[in-house]
């Protein structure tokens, strides 16, 4: 592992080891915390080595020094599970395993224990595969600022027979993604610099852009990501498509959902069909991210048949994993309150109802949202106040609130006081659904 003041986590890390490797090496990149000192007294080889703002680097200091047939990847923050020494040392002994892919489940909170996070209980999100053991060759060797990866060098050696991809059975538990940690210590902030500095690097790097994408729309600056998506998109498709034989090509999950969502927001709901279609055509199992952008693309682009399809395409991923991640409640919560919204495009409020999950836990505000649209065509004005008057206390309501009172109390012969207006003005990445915000522009 690389750390650097990690004094709060890397004991349990190595403690979850200590039977399963035989030895452990700890990259410093210059720890001012008690880091290095927890790990010699945990039995670590400990390395310093200069932080130069590129993770590749660090990770081959250590790999360069492991003397096993097999390197295991771990980060500070993470676990093995309780148990899972077995299969993984199962695994290391398949001839055929070049790289093993471990299931990661992250930590919702820094106090869950192993056995919460496993069985769902303080789970953040559904687990996600990840490849961190591989045959010590002198191949397999990181590249990349952030995200590193060892694409390189495994496609090399598949490709030429030495080995394969395959899932382990082992899972590991991460605590770092618990939202709070990540605030506290600016991880995306950092992240999004060595982003911009990997895709200088390359700019043909559509998973590096990927990630800055994201993390762009995370801010609310879909113009940007959209621009920074598209200007890479293009040459990623190219290196994709004349990869050497043999390889697999590069993963466009990330990028494909992120700029497709991008240009749906930014009035380019066709691109973005184009866009996720060509992702879709290098993930041949498919993913729910993407059927899910796809839904929205068609939605906007008027395909109300294709856009319910997506969605429920969506929906059938439901407690599967995925060797990408899956967007938190887009297999259940997020595409159910999509496909209410194509119901009421086509007039069917009851079938909206049906669709729609309880109106509770994250989700409960777009949820009553779409009730009350239900009431309003129902012709049900108080009803649907009923339920929307429940937020007026809220901070920052989004704008779509504001447009369903106005008509709730237009349709109650009520004064709105400017309602529409102020929602018509608000910025576009401020709104829950897109189709709402083209309504109140149409009727500002």
């Amino acid at each position: 592992m690389i750390a650097r003041n990690e004094e709060s986590f890397i004991e349990g890390c190595l403690e979850s080891v200590r039977d399963v490797c035989h030895e452990t090496i700890v990259v410093d990149t210059g720890s001012t915390d008690r880091t290095r000192e927890i790990a010699r007294a945990a039995g670590a080889q400990v390395l310093e080595a200069p932080w130069t703002d590129d993770f590749a680097t660090a990770r081959n200091v250590g790999v360069e020094r492991a003397t096993g047939s097999h390197v295991l990847v771990l980060d500070a923050d993470e676990r093995l599970g309780p148990g899972m020494g077995p299969s993984l040392i199962d695994a290391a002994a398949d001839p055929n395993l070049l790289l093993g892919c471990l299931p990661l489940y992250n930590a919702s909170t820094l106090d869950a224990t192993p056995d919460e996070i496993l069985d769902g209980t303080k789970l953040l999100n559904g687990p996600v595969f990840v490849p961190r053991l591989f045959r010590n060759l002198p191949e397999m060797r990181f590249e990349r600022r952030v995200h590193e990866t060892l694409t390189r060098g495994f496609n090399d050696l598949q490709a030429s027979g030495v080995g394969q991809s395959i899932a382990v059975g082992a899972a590991l538990i991460h605590y770092g993604d618990v939202p709070t940690h990540r605030e506290d210590h600016a991880k995306d902030e950092r992240n999004e610099r060595l982003l911009r500095m990997s895709l200088e690097d390359d700019e043909a790097d559509g998973e590096i852009a990927g990630y800055l994408v994201v993390q762009l729309i995370k801010r609310g600056l879909i113009d940007e990501a959209r621009r920074v998506g598209e200007g890479c998109f293009g040459a990623f498709i190219e290196r994709n498509e004349n990869r050497p034989e043999g390889h697999l090509p590069d993963n466009m999950v990330r990028i494909g959902y992120a700029l497709g969502l991008a240009q749906a927001e930014t009035g380019a709901p066709e691109a973005g069909l184009e866009t996720v279609r060509t992702a879709q055509r290098f993930t041949p199992d498919g993913h729910p991210n993407l059927h899910y952008v796809e839904g929205l693309c068609s939605f906007g682009a008027g395909d109300l048949d294709r856009a319910e399809a997506c969605f429920r395409e969506a929906l059938a991923c439901d407690g599967r994993s995925f060797a990408q991640p899956v967007l938190p409640f887009i297999t259940n919560e997020l595409p159910r309150i999509k496909l209410a919204g194509v119901a009421l495009t086509r007039g069917f409020p009851e079938d909206a109802l049906a669709i729609l999950p309880p109106p509770q836990g994250t989700w409960r505000f777009a949820i009553d949202l779409v009730r009350a649209e239900v009431e309003l065509a129902r012709g049900d004005a108080a009803a649907a106040m009923e339920i929307l008057s429940a937020f007026v206390d809220f901070p920052r309501l989004a704008p779509d609130w504001h447009v369903l009172v106005h008509r709730a109390l237009t349709e109650l012969g009520q004064e709105t006081a400017g309602l529409l207006e102020a929602a018509a003005a608000a910025d576009s990445t401020a709104w829950l659904e897109r189709r709402r915000r083209i309504a109140a522009l149409e009727h500002a």
